[in-house]
């Protein structure tokens, strides 16, 4: 339904986030033995062939690897491999990515880089999954295919590749496709394609592909190069750990901990590096375009970036908007150099629910904050109001007893066990701890540095006077209530899903830990739930949704044919406390089988900072609510111009209803012009529609259900004890009108 993400700074509606934050994933892994080049691989998409209508081209990729030999066969020697990013999609030699081409046709996916062996590379191959290469999720038929009964929207159908040797590229000409040298970094671009070569035949059956990769020849990153000075400390140069990290600078999206890409630090004297104590740094980053009018360059992407390892104090900055082909400098010298042969300290501790006695919180986020730019402000970075202004140096988070940080890889220890220490006086670094429904706390925090890693550090929350061990306490509150339902029929379960978001927004804070399940018994007529959820966001008030987790055909379903409940406009707890919400009695408040439909249409004159979001009128809002629109779920605009078969199209995927359909677009970055805060201003609204899918007809009609005795392929389906299914899937087309003349500006 939508993406929930643990920290709070990064749910909020940023230009980061809405443009960039699903379209990169970088990392880095360590440099092995005689491999002294790196390779940067990213990727874009071109739009599906046959043209048609998504939800999402999903591939599970494994890796990409590179080889010299332009003829190399798959088992020969001389690949190079460049891998998921560790620590995601799983580990080792299962570990694969799952990527939505949708969201890659304007913007490019940093996918990883590796240390790889110093080679003329003639050839790049794409690596899938080969048991489960991916998935097509298409928009429902515009009209009922042929039989009623060959095809439904909105449901997982698996694809089979058609690539019997490998998804590779090599230049006709046979020359070199990825040159490397030593001690340098090189970026290869790649756009994925698919072609469907055969269609299903049935429901849930599988699409025959073709998937070709190719270079992406037109600019869509740009490079971040820079100077750092590490001046001489006097401290031990060492770590309660042992191991230190390397001197590396990091980019960040802005405002946020999310790692777009790192760079080690190349010494000076050579590389065009001058000679002086530090060294040179390159990234290379993806950078939103579009706009196409002069003199605008395009829309731009927002970094920050951080300085850490090498046992060097930390330096952070925040830089102007950067755009595809251009080159930005930044030198951390003068006043944001940084001090090299410090004295490492960690800092260790556990995160506990200030609420409930010995309740520890799983999966909290630790960061240390410090002002960009060689700002030395600290308090901006302890409070909520201003945290903003800060960048991330250094994360951690809790394991399932609370306990911070996590191991780090053999190579790598843990950032908080690479802390500099400060001095006797020091009031500490800023602290701050978020969890999903917790609110934000903000410590003072010293790194010990004796040698007992699991007792490093002590904290303050009281402004420094005090400081003790880092068992710290979040605070929490509550909200309770009832959604109606209709019991599934005999031998079903429906699973419900209660989520809580920001009054007004799409910020998503919190949800059930576990769905609840509702069982067929006729007394089943209500969810009872208790949500936890922070007390003292700045808006003070919630909105909730319920929604089902539905299956076809014993898979899980990805879009779901009940239809949602929305309660606007519930009071914030205070802490520890818990509030009732509001008991739908509007008569089609009531979760129930209506099966499901797709609404698209394509966006005039949208930018890289249009989006759609779909929301749902509460029929029964509080008196003076202000907004009564409760926001479900959003949709990218995909494949905007430039691109030379631009459609500008959103789609949504979604229960049979009345929903309303608002068009969304945040201010474009000012060229040449850094933000002080990240960029985090409300939307402008524009292009409101109300559409309605309409409900389908029960089995007889055009159904997924070959003939109607066969038992229903979904857990939806209609109660009244003939248990018959929804129809086919019902498309709506609604174009949304241009957007104002002036695009707000950041």
């Amino acid at each position: 339904m939508k993406d929930f993400f643990v920290h709070r700074r990064g749910l909020r509606p940023t230009l980061s986030f809405v443009i960039a934050i699903f379209l990169f994933l970088g990392a880095t892994t360590p440099a092995l033995a005689g491999k002294a080049a790196r390779v940067q691989i990213g990727f874009m998409a071109a739009p599906i062939t046959p043209t048609g209508q998504y939800q999402n081209v999903l591939l599970n990729v494994i890796g990409v690897r590179i080889n010299q030999h332009i003829g190399a066969a798959p088992t020969a020697g001389g690949w190079q491999k460049i891998p998921v990013p560790p620590g995601l999609g799983g580990s080792g030699a299962n570990a694969e990515l799952q990527i939505d081409l949708n969201s890659l046709q304007n913007v490019p996916q940093l996918f990883n880089t590796a240390s790889v062996r110093t080679e003329p590379y003639k050839i790049v191959q794409l690596l899938l999954d080969s048991t489960n290469p991916g998935y097509l999720i298409p928009n429902c038929p515009k009209s009922p295919p042929a039989g009623g009964n060959s095809s439904d929207g909105c449901i997982n159908y698996p694809i089979v590749v058609n690539n019997p040797n490998g998804i590779t590229f090599s230049n006709p000409d046979k020359s070199v496709l990825i040159p490397t040298t030593n001690g340098t970094l090189t970026s290869f671009i790649m756009q994925v394609s698919v072609t469907i070569t055969n269609f299903p035949i049935a429901p849930g059956g599988a699409y025959t592909v073709t998937v070709a990769v190719t270079p992406v020849t037109n600019p869509v990153t740009g490079n971040v190069t820079g100077q750092i000075n590490v001046k001489p400390g006097t401290g031990t140069g060492t770590s309660p750990g042992g191991k230190l990290r390397k001197l590396s600078v990091t980019a960040e999206a802005i405002g946020s901990n999310t790692q777009i890409a790192m760079a080690r630090i190349k010494p000076a004297g050579g590389n065009n590096c001058p000679p002086a104590p530090g060294g040179c740094f390159t990234l290379t980053l993806p950078a939103a375009g579009g706009l196409n009018t002069s003199p605008n360059p395009g829309f731009g992407t927002l970094y920050d970036l951080a300085v850490s390892g090498g046992a060097a104090t930390y330096a952070a900055a925040r830089l102007p908007p950067l755009y595809p082909g251009q080159s930005l400098t930044y030198n951390f010298t003068g006043p944001n150099s940084v001090t090299g042969n410090q004295t490492l300290g960690n800092i260790t501790g556990q995160v506990n629910d200030g609420c409930t006695a010995g309740k520890f919180i799983v999966g909290a986020t630790l960061q240390l904050l410090m002002p960009p730019n060689g700002g030395t402000d600290n308090t901006l970075c302890m409070s909520q109001a201003t945290a903003d202004q800060c960048v991330t140096v250094a994360t951690a988070n809790t394991d399932n007893t609370g306990a911070f940080p996590l191991p780090g890889t053999p190579t790598t220890p843990p950032a908080f066990e690479n802390i500099p220490a400060l001095g006797k006086n020091s009031k500490g670094y800023a602290m701050e701890v978020t969890a999903p429904g917790y609110d934000p706390l903000f410590v003072q925090a010293l790194p010990g540095t004796g040698t007992n890693k699991k007792s490093g550090g002590t904290c303050s929350t009281d402004g420094g006077t005090t400081f003790k061990a880092c068992n710290l306490l979040m605070m929490t509150g509550f909200i309770t209530g009832s959604i109606p339902i209709v019991p599934p029929n005999p031998g079903e379960t429906d699973s419900v899903q209660v989520f809580a978001e920001d009054h007004g927004t799409n910020n998503v804070e919190s949800s059930l830990p576990m769905p609840i399940s509702v069982g067929s018994n006729p007394n089943n007529t209500g969810v009872n739930f208790t949500l936890r959820v922070p007390p003292s966001i700045p808006v003070g008030a919630f909105d909730l949704f319920a929604s089902t987790i539905d299956f076809y055909q014993g898979v899980v379903d990805p879009y779901q044919g009940h239809s949602i409940v929305p309660i606007s406009d519930v009071p914030a707890p205070s802490a520890c406390a818990t509030v009732t919400a509001p008991t739908p009695i509007d008569p089609g408040q009531v979760i129930t089988c209506v099966g499901h439909g797709s609404i698209t249409g394509p966006v005039a004159v949208p930018n890289l900072g249009s989006s759609v979001v779909l929301e749902k009128i509460d029929p029964d809002p509080p008196l003076m609510d202000d907004t009564d629109e409760v926001q479900l779920t959003n949709s990218i605009v995909q494949n905007q111009p430039p691109n030379t078969t631009a459609t500008s199209n959103y789609a949504f995927c979604a229960p049979a209803d009345t929903y309303e359909v608002q068009e969304l677009q945040l201010p474009v970055p000012s060229q040449s012009v850094t933000p002080i805060a990240m960029a985090s201003p409300s939307p402008v609204p524009d292009g409101f529609a109300t559409v309605t899918i309409p409900a389908p007809p029960t089995a007889g009609g055009p159904s997924p259900t070959p003939t109607p005795g066969i038992r229903c392929p979904t857990t939806c389906s209609y109660s009244g004890g003939n248990g018959t299914c929804p129809g086919i899937c019902n498309q709506v087309i609604e174009p949304l009108p241009p957007m104002p003349t002036a695009t707000p500006t950041l």
